[in-house]
């Protein structure tokens, strides 16, 4: 018999349960699995999402079964003792729920796409299923909370997927427990196709770049952690000294619902400075691919150690250089000088005199841009990630027959 198929021939059923409906960071990684997973034919997945959105519409668009029911979504009110009251509710729920969407179907493994969600190990426990989460955080603080989660980890879980060394390691410092059961598998792309001129060049319209200028673009959430304020204080350091480049900075993104204020924040901030003609907002884009396009250096200046970076990728598969902060997940993608530029975390100088060199140097642009796109492919494609995350199913039956 074939690992991943049954007895019959027949595909395995996997469950995935995912924290959004979205399409950011971990919200791809998911898209790129299930979608990828389901063309392989050897495991079927059955994905579970918390509402509608861009995410579901692109899983039903590539023929994957998903389904909107409770996840139980552990946010940081649940270590009070009303809302971890609230969310044994909410795993009673989604249990229940997927109940409806299982049918009676053999499920071989249950899927969590990151920490935040409890719904899908609640489950399995109750189903007596494997188990697997798929760990796309490093949590430093608050403490409570950086503990608890591995913890919780170790508890609920037969395998643990990291998404890079750092994440790994933090798990497994905090968990000694989870070495034997932790593997790490790199997020990866798919082939990105072609995009046409005409696409880039509408995204540059959109942004206001004036024709000449570099296109510098930051991609990801509006909030404290992705580093937006670090990059609008850097370019106005550069302004303040009559350095600053022929160049315009797009930030591409959206926030949380309810966490308005983190716009408001970066708007003001570059008003004050008086950076409106060198700096714009553009809300989410479905397709990103138009915006690696038409950049011209890509920013990831993360204020606090991220698990992963898939923008850093993205970039690289357009051969786009990138700039980096220097901590992180971001250290298995980025090598300094070699696939993009590391920066010291936080240090507004040192990320202006990063956008300088880069901004005044074509020949390095072009090589790092080389460089990360041939990383890029050999290191974090689609097809390794998708056959990493099925060595560690195979494993997974194997050890429970």
């Amino acid at each position: 018999m074939t690992l991943g198929a049954g007895s019959d021939g027949a595909r395995r059923n996997a469950l995935f349960v995912h924290q959004s409906a979205e399409m950011y960071g971990s919200d791809k990684v998911l898209l790129y699995i299930v979608t990828g997973l389901l063309a392989r034919g050897r495991y079927w997945p059955i994905v579970v999402v918390p509402s509608e959105g861009p995410l579901v519409e692109a899983l039903r668009g590539s023929g994957v079964e998903v389904h909107v029911a409770e996840i139980a979504k552990v946010a940081r009110a649940v270590f009070t003792p009303r809302g971890f009251l609230g969310l044994i509710g909410q795993m009673r729920t989604a249990i229940r729920d997927y109940d409806k969407v299982v049918a009676g179907r053999r499920i071989e493994l249950v899927h969590s796409n990151t920490l935040a969600v409890l719904g899908g190990a609640a489950w399995a426990w109750r189903r007596k299923v494997r188990h697997l989460w798929h760990v796309h955080e490093i949590i430093i603080s608050p403490r409570l909370v950086s503990k608890a989660f591995p913890r919780l980890v170790s508890m609920a879980s037969d395998k643990v997927i990291s998404n890079s060394t750092l994440t790994e390691r933090w798990l497994v410092t905090e968990q000694p427990s989870l070495q034997p059961r932790s593997v790490v598998v790199f997020n990866g792309l798919p082939p990105q196709g072609e995009v046409s001129a005409d696409a880039a060049e509408a995204f540059r319209r959109r942004t206001g770049a004036r024709p000449g200028d570099l296109l510098v673009v930051l991609a990801g959430r509006l909030n404290r952690l992705k580093g937006q304020g670090l990059l609008i204080d850097a370019i106005a350091r550069l302004k303040a000294r009559g350095m600053l480049p022929a160049l315009h900075v797009a930030i591409v993104g959206d926030v949380f619902a309810g966490q308005e204020i983190w716009r408001t924040r970066l708007v003001d901030q570059v008003a004050e400075a008086g950076l409106g003609e060198h700096i714009s907002f553009v809300p989410f884009v479905d397709d990103i691919r138009p915006v690696w396009s038409a950049a011209d250096i890509a920013v990831v200046p993360s204020t606090e150690p991220e698990s992963f970076g898939m923008v850093a990728i993205e970039a690289m598969a357009a051969a786009v250089p990138v700039i980096a902060a220097g901590h992180g997940g971001v250290l298995d993608i980025v090598e300094h000088d070699s696939t993009g530029l590391l920066f010291t975390p936080c240090d507004v100088e040192a990320l202006a005199q990063a956008l300088l060199k880069l901004a005044h140097d074509p020949a390095l642009r072009a090589r790092l841009g080389a460089e990360g796109r041939r990383h890029q492919l050999s290191r974090f494609s689609a097809e390794s990630q998708i056959a990493g995350v099925e060595q560690v199913y195979d494993g997974m039956l194997l050890e429970a027959r």
